[in-house]
């Protein structure tokens, strides 16, 4: 997949701005906040249709204006060509998308998935240094991207815990129903959320032990020998860690759910929120290091509490670059991939690994404040492979 063309609008630092790239690499550099990174983000509101940095519509809104328009040009690996135009407008807290002038329903079903998207910026350490939350988003984004029905299980998921949440609420503060009747409601969503919670959790279980013989690849690739980083699941349905041997099928995780919410329904009812579910997991990542026995290892450690910045950094990046090998084999295409002033977090060994692997992936975007990189990956690309573009106050030079 090759993003040919963009024309941003009154989107962030810039008024009017046409922007034709490279199909290889494209280099983007300038002093901070002059608006490289604003570029990134007008290509994810075209794959993702949001911010890959999580910002609000109206945040994006050049100020003074009332409304940004971001244009797209996609070309797939068919030759096939995609037009995208994602509106916004701030007095009407309206967004509006159409794909090859037709108007867009639903982005989710229509158009995300469809244009594979890696992003890694300094944001993303979230992944390892933050909440579960961060975490379990960064995978149901991956697994979605590959999966129009895991997504379409996900939305059904928050659908019922707002509903059951909604009325938990109903009952608790306004005490719109007598008890009896709660219950009965009460029922009913559980049987659905017993249901979605085990569609979720399965293909989360069955995503992860197929994910983790790319995380095992790019992890040896960016660190020596004597270091394992590992990926384990946490169920708060189960309580236990996966994966095992044996993962547990639907029917059995099903059965999980009901027993736990079961068990929590009194509680629940008490404190008006939902106390069970996938949407309470987590992914513990782990580091094992080696000594001359590579058999077995000396110490064990969980990323999070233990790990050093470096180590830190380290996994994140044999993440996002097994996100990548993963949406390309399931997607028979090569995602963009976005790279926000990542180098200047680097240490020099880990920057030259990554300039000398980047030419096997396939569209590039980097920002950074340092010119001198472009010398360096000039040793591996063409002159005619890499577009280089300064930027400064909102403008392309």
């Amino acid at each position: 997949m090759i993003l040919k063309r963009i024309v941003l609008k009154n989107f962030r630092n810039y008024s009017s701005q046409e922007i034709t790239f490279n199909d290889k690499f494209n280099f983007i550099y300038g002093s901070n906040g002059q608006g490289k990174t604003n570029i990134l983000e007008a290509v994810s509101y075209s794959t993702y249709g949001k911010s890959f940095l999580g910002a609000a519509e109206s945040d994006c809104v050049k100020f003074g204006s009332n409304e940004f328009f971001v244009e797209s040009d996609f070309i797939n690996d068919l030759g096939n060509k995609d037009f995208i135009v994602i509106s916004y407008d701030k007095l009407k807290k309206s967004k509006a998308v159409h794909r090859n002038k037709q108007k867009v329903n639903s982005f989710s079903a229509e158009v995300f998935g469809r244009f594979p998207l890696v992003f890694l910026s300094p944001k993303s350490l979230n992944i390892t240094y933050g909440n579960p939350s961060d975490r379990r988003k960064f995978f149901d984004i991956l697994i979605s991207q590959s999966s129009n029905l895991y997504l379409d299980q996900l939305k059904e998921l928050a659908k019922i815990l707002r509903q059951k949440s909604a009325l938990l609420r109903e009952y608790s503060i306004h005490k719109k129903y007598k008890l009896a009747d709660l219950k009965n409601l009460l029922n009913s969503y559980n049987e659905k959320l017993s249901e979605f919670s085990a569609k979720v959790l399965f293909k989360r279980l069955n995503f992860l032990k197929e994910f983790e013989s790319y995380f095992d690849r790019n992890f040896q690739f960016l660190l020596k020998q004597d270091h394992r980083g590992k990926i384990s699941y946490y169920s708060d349905i189960t309580k236990e860690v996966f994966p095992e041997d044996a993962l547990p099928e639907r029917e059995e995780l099903k059965a999980f759910t009901e027993k736990l919410l079961s068990e929590k329904y009194e509680d629940e009812i008490k404190r008006a929120v939902t106390l069970a579910g996938p949407q309470r997991d987590d992914y513990i990542f782990k580091l094992t290091k080696y000594g001359k026995d590579l058999n077995k290892g000396t110490d064990t450690f969980e990323l999070k509490n233990f790990a050093s910045q470096g180590e830190h950094k380290t996994f994140l990046l044999a993440l996002k670059l097994s996100e990548y090998d993963y949406l390309k084999s399931t997607k028979s295409t090569s995602p963009v991939l976005l790279l926000d002033d990542i180098l200047s977090e680097l240490d020099e060994d880990r920057v030259s690994k990554i300039i000398s692997h980047l030419k096997d992936y396939g569209q590039i975007f980097l920002t950074t404040t340092d010119r001198n990189y472009i010398n360096r990956l000039k040793s591996f690309y063409s002159d005619s492979e890499i577009s280089e573009f300064k930027i400064e106050e909102g403008k392309v030079i």
